[in-house]
């Protein structure tokens, strides 16, 4: 069970991260909300790799 809440969470973190570098590339600029989306996504991403791979 853990295996698939670690890639639920990877996925998602993934997500936000490519959702983050979308916005910022289309306005042109990266503000505070893409700035805690991308380590939100990254911190997501490093748990679940963590979750498992245990």
């Amino acid at each position: 069970m853990k295996f698939y809440i670690g890639l639920a969470l990877q996925l998602i973190g993934f997500s936000s991260v490519g959702l983050c570098l979308y916005s910022g590339l289309t306005v042109g600029d990266y503000g505070q909300l893409e700035l805690i989306q991308f380590i939100g996504g990254s911190g997501l991403f490093y748990i679940g790799t963590a979750l498992r791979s245990r």
